[in-house]
C-alpha cells in the first residue's frame, strides 16, 4: 500500500472516529484493504462512554474476559478475524500464544482527544438524564409475560443493565434468543429476569423479540396479611396437591400443603410479619453480615448445608438442606416487604422412598415463584 493510499485510509478514519455508528463498518472495510505487510497496525480503545474494553480469549460474546483496557489505551493490531471482521486481534500477553480479542467497532486510529474527551461528557450527561427520565416512567406489568434476547449483529450480544438506560452499569450480556420474563417496565425498557441465572435487570426494547404471553394459571387465594398495609395471598400448587389453612389472621399465614400420593413429599408452608426484617424489601437486600446471622440459626437447629437458588422473579431463597445420602427435609427461607417465609419440605412417612431430590426441591422454588403478594387496591 503506498503512503498516498495510508494516509488517505487514516484521514478517513479520523474523521469516522468522531461519528461512531457510521464508522464501524466503514472501519471494518478499511482494515480489510490492508495488506499482509501493513500489519501489525498501532490504534487507540475509543469506546462508548468512555468505558473499559474487554480483550477477549476468544472471538465471541460471553468468552473469557483476558483484560478490560481503559478508554484511549494503545492496542497493537495484528489482524481481523477471518470469518468475521467485527473482531479484530489484538498482542496479549495473557492469550493463548500471545493474543487476544477485542471488538472491531472500538477501535480508532488516534489516541481520543480533549474534544472527543468533551463530547464524551455531554454525553455521559445525556444518558443520565435519560436514565432518571425513563426510571420516573417505571411501572410493573399486570402480567408476567415471555422476551427473548434479538442482538442487532448476529455475531452480537444484548446488554442487560441495572437500570432503564445506558448510563445504568451492565449487569451481563445476553446472546440471541437468551428468554427472560418482562416483570415491568419503563417507555423504553423492560425489567426482566434471565432465565438462565435467576438475574434481574433491564433491556432495551428495541433489542429483544416478544414471545407468545402466557396465558396465567389459576391461583388458589391463600388469605390476607396486613400490617401497614394490606395483601391477598394467592398461590399455584403443585400438581396432584391440596392446601389446608391452619392460620390466616393479622400478621400470619400458615399452610399444610399435601397430595393423597404417598411418594409425593409434604410442604408447610408459614408467612410471618417479621420485626427483625421491618424495613427489608427483599431478602436481596440482606448484607452479608445479616445472611451470615441467619445462616447461623439454621446451622444452629440442624445439621444442614447452606445454598441459595433464586425464584423466576430473582427473589434470593436461602436452601438449608439436611446433611447426608438420606435427606428428608429442606427448609426454603426468605423475606418479602418485611415477612419472612419459610417453606419446608418432609417426606411423606409413608413413602417407600426416604429422601428428597433436585426435582422436588425445584417444584418448591417453582411454588414459591409462583406465590403472589397482591396489595390493597
Amino acid at each position: 500500500m503506498t503512503k498516498r493510499v495510508v494516509s488517505m485510509v487514516l484521514a478517513v478514519l479520523l474523521f469516522l472516529s468522531a461519528v461512531p455508528a457510521l464508522a464501524e463498518s466503514l472501519t471494518v472495510n478499511l482494515l480489510q484493504s490492508l495488506n499482509p505487510d501493513d500489519w501489525p497496525v498501532t490504534m487507540w480503545v475509543y469506546t462508548e462512554n468512555k468505558g473499559k474494553l474487554n480483550v477477549r480469549n476468544e472471538p465471541k460474546a460471553g468468552s473469557k474476559v483476558l483484560e478490560q483496557v481503559d478508554y484511549g489505551s494503545e492496542l497493537t493490531v495484528l489482524g481481523l478475524v477471518a470469518n468475521d471482521t467485527n473482531w479484530a486481534i489484538v498482542q496479549h500477553k495473557k492469550g493463548t500464544n500471545g493474543i487476544g480479542y477485542v471488538m472491531t467497532r472500538y477501535l480508532a486510529n488516534h489516541r481520543p482527544s480533549d474534544t472527543d474527551k468533551v463530547a464524551r461528557e455531554n454525553e455521559k450527561k445525556k444518558n443520565q438524564e435519560e436514565l432518571d427520565r425513563q426510571q420516573k416512567s417505571f411501572r410493573t406489568v399486570a402480567e408476567p409475560f415471555m422476551i427473548a434476547a434479538r442482538p442487532a449483529r448476529a455475531s452480537g450480544w444484548v446488554n442487560f443493565r441495572n437500570g432503564p438506560g445506558v448510563a445504568a452499569a451492565r449487569n451481563d450480556t445476553l446472546p440471541g434468543g437468551r428468554e427472560l420474563k418482562v416483570i415491568g417496565e419503563t417507555d423504553k425498557w423492560w425489567q426482566a429476569v434471565d432465565m438462565e441465572t435467576g438475574t434481574t435487570g433491564f433491556v432495551s426494547k428495541n433489542y429483544v423479540t416478544v414471545l407468545a404471553k402466557a396465558v396465567p394459571p389459576e391461583k388458589q387465594q391463600m388469605g390476607k396479611l396486613n400490617v401497614n398495609g394490606e395483601f391477598t395471598l394467592q398461590c399455584l400448587l403443585p400438581e396432584g396437591y391440596s392446601m389446608q389453612m391452619i392460620n390466616s389472621m393479622g400478621t400470619a399465614i400458615t399452610a399444610f400443603i399435601s397430595s393423597q400420593d404417598a411418594e409425593k413429599p409434604i410442604l408447610q408452608l408459614s408467612i410471618v410479619f417479621d420485626e427483625l426484617y421491618a424495613d427489608v424489601d427483599r431478602m436481596n437486600d440482606l448484607t452479608d453480615e445479616d445472611l451470615k446471622i441467619l445462616e447461623d440459626s439454621f446451622t444452629e437447629m440442624n445439621d444442614v448445608d447452606i445454598s441459595y437458588l433464586f425464584t423466576s422473579y430473582g427473589t434470593k431463597l436461602l436452601v438449608a438442606k439436611e446433611v447426608g445420602d438420606d435427606t428428608d427435609f429442606v427448609d426454603f427461607f426468605s423475606v418479602y416487604k418485611g415477612y419472612s417465609i419459610e417453606f419446608v419440605m418432609t417426606v411423606n412417612p409413608q413413602a417407600k422412598n426416604q429422601a428428597l431430590n433436585d426435582t422436588q426441591i425445584q417444584m418448591c422454588v417453582d411454588f414459591l415463584s409462583e406465590l403472589d403478594f397482591v396489595g390493597a387496591m
